[in-house]
């Protein structure tokens, strides 16, 4: 007789224990109706293209005040960008990926813009880019916006390159 009720005990007890189908989607609906969610489309972004001098973003644009992201270099070519810090609740907004090579070295250029021109922002607190690339050098600066706003725009740039990839998040509330 144990023998039997043991099983039973233990069968009733975790599916007292476990949440139902329903518990758990309404647990995710209610937890993804409190806070926007972000998509990988909530950042446009050009693709890693190489620029002659009359063609740059600050030749076409020459009004527009570059703010520079805090560089640290890790070695040729690895270089890390940051902007903010993370703080307590915030997370990944979105994040994105690219590379390009090149047959020569070229100047080249990224333009990035959160959100989106069909996104909804949120506060930004915190962007970090890693960026390798054949080039001792590269630059990332903010065109607009930025930490503590809901939107920033940002420029990468490097010199004399043939090989350039990087990968950028932007974290927020």
């Amino acid at each position: 007789m144990l023998q039997m009720l043991l099983p039973l005990l233990l069968l009733s007890a975790s599916s007292i224990a476990a949440p139902t189908q329903l518990q758990f989607e309404s647990a995710s609906s209610s937890a993804a109706q409190s806070a926007p969610q972000q998509r990988a489309s909530d950042l446009d972004f050009t693709p890693i293209t190489a620029v002659k001098e009359n063609e740059r973003f600050t030749d076409l644009n020459p009004d527009v005040e570059l703010v520079a992201l805090t560089k640290e270099k890790h070695g040729k070519g690895n270089i890390v960008f940051t902007a903010g810090q993370r703080i307590s609740g915030d997370k990944l907004l979105v994040n994105n990926y690219d590379d390009e090579s090149f047959t020569k070295a070229v100047d080249l250029e990224v333009l990035m813009k959160y959100p989106s021109a069909s996104g909804t922002g949120s506060t930004l607190t915190s962007i970090e880019i890693y960026v390798d690339s054949s080039a001792n050098e590269a630059d990332a600066y903010f065109t607009a916006g930025g930490i503590g706003k809901t939107t920033a725009s940002l420029l990468l740039t490097s010199d004399q390159t043939r090989t350039f990839s990087y990968e950028a998040f932007f974290y927020g509330y």
